[in-house]
């Protein structure tokens, strides 16, 4: 196996994108395609305190869009995802050894969560019903309020299907999908895996 470093002509490197702005950093990772050991890259490392600056940042960071902004924003991801998949999927393929079949569907996959996330933005309404239970007598009203829990998401991608996993995660009970946190205004860090950390 062939295992000369070599930058593929389509990978572009980017620099780590922290606190809303671009940086770059000493330390690098080589990121190779496993199914022909060759290097197809170079992407920056971030430190500990990268990653402590960037969770305060989020923590800190309050969005005042609306969820119609909101759902503007996550529509217009699905579309531009649908735009790109060829080339979006010849990445995926060669960062993580996937067929062109398997990472066009992928990302089809990821469109799809984000615009259903996109409706979910619009979905902020509650219920109001009457009680059963009448204590001392007196008939009562109970509302139910969609509220999205404060804080930040932190979500760290495995090696299969990293872009799924990111956009798919509500199948784990602690973790919710980037798209998700989006619709509920929440803040999310994304930490990819260091052999797929081409999509970024």
């Amino acid at each position: 196996m062939n295992t000369a470093p070599r930058d593929h002509p389509e990978f572009r490197a980017e620099a780590l994108r922290l606190s809303g702005e671009r940086a770059t950093r000493a330390r690098t990772l080589d990121v190779f395609d496993p199914y022909t050991g060759m290097r197809v890259g170079t992407v920056p490392f971030a430190s500990i305190d990268d990653v402590r600056a960037a969770f305060d940042y989020a923590l800190a960071y309050r969005p005042t869009l609306s969820r119609y902004e909101r759902s503007q924003i996550l529509e217009r991801a699905a579309v531009l995802l649908r735009e790109r998949i060829e080339p979006a999927s010849d990445l995926i393929s060669l960062e993580s050894g996937l067929s062109k079949q398997d990472s066009r569907y992928e990302i089809g996959r990821v469109a799809d969560v984000f615009r259903f996330a996109s409706f979910e933005a619009l979905r902020d309404d509650g219920q109001s019903f009457s009680c059963d239970l009448t204590p001392h007598g007196k008939r009562r009203r109970v509302f139910s309020q969609r509220e999205p829990l404060a804080g930040v998401i932190v979500a760290i991608t495995p090696f299969n299907h990293p872009m799924n996993q990111v956009a798919l995660m509500r199948r784990w009970p602690r973790a919710r999908a980037c798209a998700s946190a989006t619709s509920a205004a929440a803040r999310c860090m994304r930490r990819p895996c260091s052999t797929t950390s081409i999509r970024r």
